[in-house]
């Protein structure tokens, strides 16, 4: 009897390694910064601890040796890169697209790739170069948004903006699987004021106040019920596939309702009313994964929320 069952042990530790070398997932990020050129940018008008500058630049001086750490394996795929909400802007700032993007799958050898992060070998293109780039290139858009200030339509962005050029499929490649975490961080101060009012596309300051004037006069206790009842209030869903597999991160939403101080001047406030309507847009829209959050009090905590939300499991 023992005999038999150390065969049948046997057996299935043979099995398990065999199915262990059929297949094998390495996990890669492809990290989208996606910031909101608007009205939003206007320090005058929205004074704020961090600018998009500092949490951009923050974001890929963690690329080395940060994120190429976590967790990982030798030949990493990883894909960083600036996209825009109004792809219009582009042209109309004559954005150099070409230095918005570091991308680690153009290497064929791991030597190539910590040349390349190391500047080792005498290499003509270096991470710490490309990085200095991109970010001079995203100050100088950044400085003509402050000016120009255009909308922001985030949610034809969402319905059309985000397709297979954003979302990195899985790549197989015999017995292994390189599957990608594509996680958007999104710049935005949370109102959605693009252009289009009281359709189900915009959140704009006006909608907030008047969710809130409704809520109160309705004098119900539980402004998730008052929303289900009161659908015009919401955003209306998109219907965009692959958003299933995309992780967002909300960054910079700015509470217009609160003093200079940070004092509230009324309850509820922009942020509870605006977090309430993100939510149920975001869930009902079939996103993978989301947070909403608030200004950072600085570029710590700004750097914080991103990493902490990269190092959370699915």
């Amino acid at each position: 009897m023992k005999k038999h069952f150390l065969i049948y042990s046997l057996l299935c530790l043979v099995y398990v390694n065999l199915y262990a070398q059929k297949k094998r997932e390495i996990t890669h990020y492809n990290l989208i910064i996606v910031p909101d050129l608007s009205n939003r940018l206007d320090s005058r008008l929205y004074p704020k601890a961090v600018d998009d500058v500092d949490i951009v630049q923050g974001i890929f001086n963690n690329i080395w040796p940060y994120f190429l750490r976590l967790n990982r394996d030798d030949g990493q795929l990883d894909h960083y890169s600036i996209d825009f909400i109004n792809k219009g802007l582009i042209g109309l700032y004559k954005i150099n697209t070409d230095v918005l993007t570091i991308d680690f799958q153009r290497f064929d050898r791991q030597s190539e790739r910590i040349n390349y992060i190391l500047g080792r070998n005498n290499v003509s293109r270096t991470l710490p170069k490309d990085i200095i780039n991109l970010i001079s290139e995203y100050k100088r858009f950044n400085n003509k948004s402050i000016v120009a200030k255009n909308g922001a339509d985030i949610w034809t962005y969402f319905q059309s903006g985000i397709d297979d050029r954003v979302i990195l499929p899985d790549i197989k490649n015999g017995k292994i699987v390189h599957k990608f975490r594509n996680i958007m961080i999104l710049l935005t101060d949370g109102y959605i004021e693009a252009g289009i009012y009281n359709k189900g596309y915009d959140l704009s300051s006006s909608k907030v106040t008047a969710f809130r004037d409704a809520f109160l006069k309705s004098k119900g206790a539980d402004m998730s019920f008052f929303l289900s009842k009161n659908p015009k209030f919401k955003i209306n869903p998109v219907k965009n596939p692959f958003l299933k597999n995309l992780e967002v991160i909300v960054l910079e939403m700015y509470d217009r309702s609160l003093s200079k101080a940070g004092v509230a001047t009324k309850h509820p406030t922009d942020m509870e009313i605006m977090k309430l309507i993100w939510t149920d847009w975001l869930k009902n829209s079939g996103l993978k994964r989301f947070e909403l959050k608030a200004i950072a009090s600085n570029k710590q905590e700004a750097n914080k929320y991103i990493v902490d939300f990269i190092k959370k499991s699915n």
